[in-house]
């Protein structure tokens, strides 16, 4: 059982990666962060997306102070492929995917690995969030329950989407864990050329590999900047048809499970996402308005 402190030589390796566009300061604090972690058997894969900033020069220098992050270097292609370029060359046991412009608390690896350890039938473990809300200054605690388990004979998709419905932490691939076997098995990877909900699919596609458990842990260790986001990623997000491809992607994953067909209940909860994202849609819109003016 990992726990997190314990010697390197036996415990999981963990590969953290990272995509850097442009990122400057904030990825510094974040991998210092990283390098600060209870939990000490880490590789840290930083990917330089032909950042026209520091951003590269920060990473080669700190890289110099820890050999445990790697650099990489690449032409732009976007956060996708940029994650991709990590996961190729990623050796660990387990995977966590952080932005460089959030953070993570001391002991945000050392729980997931631990969650993980704990319960040799779950795919995935993630952990509360911390939103840190820029331009309002404050900070606020998101996602804080413990979601039930999955029901006997419930579909994992239902349960996947039902817990869409609840909770905001399983659109990303950040605040989670991955068991990496399943991913190099299933050869499971980000879609390149998307800047909409590409880390919701990786996210399907990975449990949809593999039926097992999800554990939640009601610690908010991950710190989500809230107001840093591309313009690019705020653009795509006033677009629907791009909610609506996600949609899509989720209803056929739950066809798949059924011969085909979606179950009553299936059909039910489908809806209710769909008036969540319609929602969220929405608030996108104002919100873009609101910075415009």
């Amino acid at each position: 059982m990992a726990k997190a402190g314990r010697n390197m030589t036996d415990s999981p390796l963990v590969s953290v990666i990272i995509p850097v566009w442009n990122a400057g300061k904030s990825v510094k604090v974040l991998i210092e962060s990283l390098f600060q972690q209870s939990y000490r058997n880490l590789e840290i894969i930083a990917v330089d997306d032909g950042s026209t900033d520091d951003s590269l020069r920060i990473l080669q220098d700190l890289a110099k102070t820890d050999k445990r992050l790697k650099v990489i270097h690449q032409e732009n292609g976007g956060a996708g492929a940029a994650r991709n370029r990590g996961l190729k060359n990623a050796t660990g046991e387990y995977l966590a995917f952080v932005d460089s412009d959030d953070d993570v608390k001391e002991n945000y690896i050392g729980a997931l690995v631990e969650a993980l350890e704990q319960n040799p039938k779950a795919t995935l473990a993630l952990t509360s969030k911390m939103y840190n809300k820029i331009h309002e200054g404050k900070s606020v605690e998101a996602f804080t329950e413990t979601r039930r388990s999955r029901r006997k004979n419930e579909r994992l998709s239902e349960y996947v989407i039902y817990l869409m419905i609840l909770d905001g932490r399983m659109y990303s691939m950040t605040s989670k864990m991955f068991r990496a076997d399943i991913v190099r098995k299933h050869k499971i990877r980000v879609d390149e050329g998307r800047d909409f909900a590409e880390d919701t699919k990786f996210t399907i596609d990975y449990l949809a590999a593999q039926d097992g458990e999800i554990v939640f842990i009601p610690e908010a260790l991950y710190v989500y900047n809230f107001g840093t986001e591309t313009s690019l990623v705020q653009k795509s997000s006033l677009v629907w048809e791009n909610w609506d491809q996600s949609y899509r992607e989720l209803e056929a994953w739950a066809r798949s499970e059924n011969e085909g067909r979606l179950s009553a209940r299936a059909h039910m909860l489908l809806e209710l996402v769909r008036l969540r994202w319609h929602i969220s849609h929405h608030k996108a819109k104002r919100r873009a308005q609101r910075i415009a003016h």
